[in-house]
């Protein structure tokens, strides 16, 4: 690998959220080191592995998605493995000091480089939010490297500071001279605003493949990207940690967005709770 990133921060430092969040917010990038060991990096990609082989995972149908990359989506309906992730408490806090308290996970999705894959068009994830640009993050990716990530097998590429840039689109040019590649080892995190401009990597070399995860969080008044809600059948959801249940949607945003009924969604998987609903506390006394 190449120098390291200066935005780089060990999973173990401290005000570990608070220096995320302030990078995210200059740079539009922080990198977590340390967050995954290599048994458990090894045992996802075995896992990772194990579903494309059972399900007859393909590679993707256009340039965007590679024509040499494998995904799958919806991951935390395949594992454990994968369910534990998304409850890693440095990442679980980094997202909250960038989104606030009641953010929801947005998606979860394997992406798995193989030989030959060409760069991909450099984007930002929140593309579809219609507010002015630049504008505060209302979605946060993470991209989880379970192997290396190197320039020569497809390390993330972004243009540090993109996000804050209204109209900016990369040309050619722009993105030959701006764009930085995200090396960094096994077991690290990096950490996106989704509004910055990035891409995943060419994979030039003959035989090494790169396995990473994206892993999406959302403010919780936006739309979640993959209905996650409907993915995972209740009775099965009812299984998990309750954090879990809180961020696939079981969980209300300001005491109001996200009620069924007036009711908490948590009373659908069986949990006796009470909520206070923002109309209660209307022209309460202090």
């Amino acid at each position: 690998m190449g120098d390291p990133n200066p935005n780089q921060l060990a999973a173990d430092a401290p005000d570990l959220a608070r220096e995320v969040a302030a990078r995210v917010e200059r740079d539009g990038h922080a990198i977590l080191t340390g967050v995954l060991d290599a048994d458990r990096c090894r045992a996802l990609v075995d896992e990772i592995d194990r579903i494309e082989r059972d399900f007859s995972i393909p590679f993707g149908k256009n340039e965007f998605e590679g024509f040499r990359t494998r995904r799958i989506f919806n991951l935390i309906a395949r594992g454990p493995r994968f369910r534990e992730l998304v409850l890693e408490p440095a990442v679980l806090a980094s997202v909250e000091a960038i989104l606030g308290e009641g953010f929801l996970l947005s998606g979860t999705t394997s992406m798995h480089i193989g030989p030959g894959e060409t760069p991909q068009l450099l984007h930002p994830d929140d593309g579809m939010v219609s507010l002015p640009r630049p504008h505060p993050a209302t979605m946060v990716t993470t991209l989880w490297a379970l192997s290396e990530f190197t320039k020569d097998n497809g390390a993330t590429r972004f243009v540090p500071g993109s996000h804050k840039r209204a109209g900016f689109v990369p040309t050619p040019a722009e993105e030959a001279a701006e764009a930085i590649c995200a090396e960094m080892p096994a077991g690290s995190v990096l950490v996106l605003h989704a509004s910055l401009w990035h891409g995943g990597g060419p994979n030039t070399t003959r035989d090494v493949e790169r396995y990473g995860l994206s892993i999406q969080y959302v403010a919780g008044w936006c739309r979640q990207q993959q209905n996650l809600m409907l993915g995972t059948p209740r009775e099965v959801v009812a299984s998990y940690p309750r954090r879990l249940q809180e961020l696939l949607g079981y969980s209300l945003y300001k005491n109001v967005m996200g009620h069924v009924d007036r009711e908490h969604p948590l009373r659908l998987l069986g949990v006796e709770i009470e909520p206070e609903m923002v109309w209660d506390k209307v022209g309460r006394k202090a």
